[in-house]
């Protein structure tokens, strides 16, 4: 029981703690030169952090945050999946790609993060995209509570893969709304192609999820 509180505990905390996690990990990293590793802006989740002359607004910064929190918590959610036994081979594989993917992309928002800095509003916004979400996004939408956590902690097949399904069709669902407010508005030109491919791979991914579900006793 010990190790199931303290399971939910590291998956909730996870992504509370992104944020100064992400920043002293680019700091260490980034900060001191990327030999050996490609450029954080060329691949297909985040773009350059500043190749058009476009300014940059606190709601800018708002996606950028968001999809890190987004990101870092589905990460946590399929890597926890991933350790469970007897698992249907297509929600595993899923899972894993997710977290492959996932690990990628955060690499590059790591660096965009940075890069954004200055645009970083002072205080949570009580307005706008962001408004609302707290210091440590946890009122993001879609985000899973702590009872919904614990349940997918303690699930085993094929509960478990049901309870990851849904959690991420949620989440899903919150992210996209977010991501569309933040469209609707007059977001930098790199936020806006990042954001559609946000979009792109949240309908891809919800043709899985649902046949997952579909699938699920």
């Amino acid at each position: 029981m010990r190790r199931r509180a303290v399971a939910v505990v590291a998956l909730t905390l996870a992504v509370a703690t992104a944020a100064a996690g992400i920043a002293l990990a680019v700091a260490s990293g980034i900060g001191a030169g990327t030999a050996g590793q490609a450029n954080p802006g060329t691949s297909a989740s985040a773009p350059a952090a500043s190749s058009s002359d476009s300014a940059v607004t606190a709601d800018d910064y708002c996606y950028v945050e968001a999809m890190i929190y987004y990101r870092v918590k589905e990460l946590e959610l399929a890597e926890t999946l991933q350790r469970k036994d007897g698992l249907d081979a297509g929600a595993l594989g899923f899972a894993t790609g997710v977290a492959a993917r996932d690990a990628e992309e955060l690499e590059d928002l790591r660096a965009w993060y940075l890069s954004w800095a200055e645009a970083r509003p002072l205080e949570p916004p009580a307005d706008g995209p962001c408004g609302g979400h707290g210091s440590d996004h946890a009122q993001m939408p879609g985000m899973p509570s702590w009872s919904t956590l614990q349940g997918f902690v303690d699930a085993q097949h094929p509960d478990a893969e049901r309870r990851f399904a849904e959690i991420l069709r949620d989440q899903n669902a919150g992210m996209v709304a977010l991501v569309t407010l933040i469209l609707d508005g007059d977001p930098h030109p790199e936020v806006v192609e990042a954001a559609q491919r946000a979009l792109e791979q949240a309908a891809s991914d919800a043709a899985t999820i649902d046949g997952i579900l579909g699938a699920a006793p």
